[in-house]
Order: structure tokens, then sequence, then C-alpha cells
């Protein structure tokens, strides 16, 4: 009798913890539950920070390699804008990339963009000899030295809007030319002679002439400004119409 009875008490009290061990879960489940209820009701939403996130899972876990050359390892590289959108895009990227200061502003719409460019600058990236042209190399090979002349070059050449794109280069001087040239004609002749430089180099780079036009305006001689808008054929039928 008396080993019965020591047996149904242990029985009693192993289904007693159970029990409580078992409410002591719930319990804290609940308690989980209302805090992370709480936490989503008084958290916000920031599209911008959520997108960094899934970038940085994607990056972290995608095996595709042209994805994993994007990695935010140093800084956004803008040679790899070259390659695709708008030719004034790529035109940004490219002077991004070789020029050390620049100032540029452009409108999609009107089909006009202008560039101010250090001379300095723009003459060493116009007469350095022995580039080479970026848009000929795959775009994981990385590509050394100055590639300015000839890969704008090919930029203004593309039909990539539909058409190539013309160049105006202007080079400033301290002054009104049409007076210069009558008061001081060898500091035109000079600015002129540079100017013819300038172009040749270009077409003996493979840039049409009818894709290039160069003059002189007066402005801060220690800039040269460019103009590029899409090249539109004359046709002398759509003037007599």
């Amino acid at each position: 009798m008396t080993i019965k009875k020591r047996r149904r008490r242990n029985q009693t009290v192993s289904e007693g913890s159970v029990n409580s061990g078992q409410m002591m879960n719930l319990a804290l489940f609940i308690m989980l539950l209302a805090f992370f209820i709480v936490l989503n009701a008084i958290s916000s939403y920031e599209e911008l920070k959520t997108e960094k996130v899934k970038r940085s899972i994607e990056l972290a876990f995608s095996k595709d390699p042209d994805i994993k050359e994007d990695m935010p390892s140093v800084r956004d590289d803008p040679l790899k804008s070259l390659k695709e959108g708008h030719t004034f895009d790529r035109l940004d990227a490219l002077f991004e990339s070789q020029i050390t200061s620049f100032e540029s502003s452009h409108s999609k719409t009107i089909g006009v963009m202008m560039v101010k460019v250090p001379y300095d600058d723009f003459e060493k990236a116009i007469m350095t000899t022995g580039q080479k042209d970026l848009l000929q190399y795959p775009s994981r090979q990385a590509v050394r030295g100055n590639f300015f002349l000839p890969t704008l070059v090919s930029l203004l050449r593309a039909d990539i809007d539909g058409a190539p794109t013309r160049m105006e280069i202007l080079i400033n001087v301290d002054g009104n030319p049409a007076q210069m040239q009558n008061q001081e004609p060898l500091k035109i002749e000079s600015t002129i002679s540079t100017v013819g430089e300038f172009s040749q180099r270009l077409q003996t780079q493979g840039m049409p002439q009818k894709l290039i036009n160069i003059g002189i305006s007066n402005g801060d001689p220690d800039y040269v400004d460019l103009v590029f808008r899409k090249y539109i054929p004359f046709s002398p039928i759509e003037e007599e119409e």
C-alpha cells in the first residue's frame, strides 16, 4: 500500500511540472508577440535604407560576376556609365574620369549639353599621344592611363540617340575677338593656331569635320567652353519648303 501511494504522488507532481512549464512558455511567447507588435507599430519605413539592405544581401549571396563587379568597396566608378544611357550621360562619365575639374549642364529635352573645362586640362586631354579607346575594351577589363580623345570621338560618332553628336569648341580670349583682330593681331593668330591644332588632332583621331565646330569667344581665357548637340544634316530641300 505504501509503495502504490508514492508512485501516485510522483505521477501527480510530474504532471504539475509539465503544465507549469507549458504555461511559462506560453506566457513568454505572448510577451514576445506583444513586444514585436508594439515595435512594428512604432517603427517607420524608409525606402532608401531598405533598398541598400536589399542590395547588400544581393551582392553577398549572388553568383553573378556582373553584380559582384558593382560591390561598393571603394566608390561608384563613372567608367561603367560610358557604355550605357544617353550620350550626355556618357560624356559626363568621360569628363568625370579624365578631367580634374569641370562644370556641365544639359537638357535632354532641348538636346544641348554645355561643359566648361580648364584650358590646360582640355589641352592635355586632347594633345596627349598614345591614348586608348575605352569603348573598344570589355567592361570588365581595367584600362589605365589616358583615353579621353579616342573615347570622345567614338562617343560623338556613334548613333546612340539616333544621330551622331556635333561638338563646338569655343576658345575664350580676354576681349572682343573682332577688335583684337585689329588691335592685337599676333595674339589672335596664336589663338587661331591653337584652334587649328585642336581641330587637326580630332580629325586625325577619326572625327569627321562635319561634327566639329571651333571658334573664338569673349570669356575667361583659363577655360574652354564646349557645346554638344545632336547633328542634324543640312537639307536645302527642307529650307525651300
